[in-house]
């Protein structure tokens, strides 16, 4: 704790958390460099904590380490690979969602109610700033459960894999009737853990998983269809 009371990150965990969303919002796009010595200028700290939130980001697969051109911002992934992760969520993510149901507190409930409803005032039309914020909503609803888990070690896998798929949502602009379902399923996941189901919980999950998976490729489809897609 600070002298004013206040609990402030450590320099490398601000630098890591800014760069996270600006890499899964694509303020930062695809093949961009990331340059020690710029970003040094750019977030006014030493190279240390920004070499050492980059060394962190690679492990989320947002950015790759090149011998030759250093860290440089990750493409997108193609549908085989997100059809991989969404398999790999789906053997993760429900075991993580029965032990935070396990564990659930009244705290926790009430921030994951707080993403619920940054989900549900979604607003139609086009792709905007709040649909941007659904999506980060959606992600951090799975962190918390990660968190809540208590295994430090499934947290850890869950972030090395459930900011990929927000990023290709945010930047692919994946459409408001995927976040309103993906809204109702989180309600469902809630209702769950709320009532002490941790089996339903459990199942809610998966469900919302496969429904996910199905979603993802639904967006894949899309953008290679859009104009300037790639033939």
């Amino acid at each position: 704790m600070n002298e004013d009371g206040s609990h402030r990150l450590p320099i490398a965990d601000r630098v890591y958390d800014t760069l996270s969303v600006q890499l899964m919002t694509g303020e930062r796009p695809p093949g961009e460099r990331l340059k020690i010595h710029m970003l040094s200028r750019e977030f006014d700290v030493s190279p240390t904590p920004i070499r050492e939130a980059l060394a962190r980001l690679e492990h989320t697969g947002f950015i790759e380490r090149h011998s030759q051109r250093g860290y440089v911002v990750a493409r997108l992934l193609g549908a085989e690979e997100i059809a991989q992760l969404m398999d790999a969520r789906l053997l993760l993510e429900p075991t993580m969602a029965r032990a935070a149901a396990e564990r659930a507190s009244a705290g926790f409930l009430s921030r994951l109610a707080d993403t619920i409803t940054v989900m549900q005032d979604t607003k139609a039309g086009p792709y905007g700033e709040t649909l941007r914020e659904c999506w980060l909503a959606d992600e951090q609803f799975h962190g918390l459960i990660a968190d809540q888990s208590g295994n430090p070690f499934i947290a850890k896998a869950y972030r090395s894999l459930g900011g990929q798929l927000q990023r290709f949502r945010i930047i692919g602009k994946s459409g408001v009737s995927h976040a309103r379902s993906a809204c109702g399923e989180h309600e469902m996941i809630f209702a769950a853990i709320e009532s002490g189901d941790i089996d339903g919980t459990a199942t809610a999950m998966s469900r919302h998983i496969v429904n996910a998976k199905g979603r993802a490729f639904d967006d894949v489809v899309r953008a290679a269809r859009a104009p300037g897609a790639d033939n």
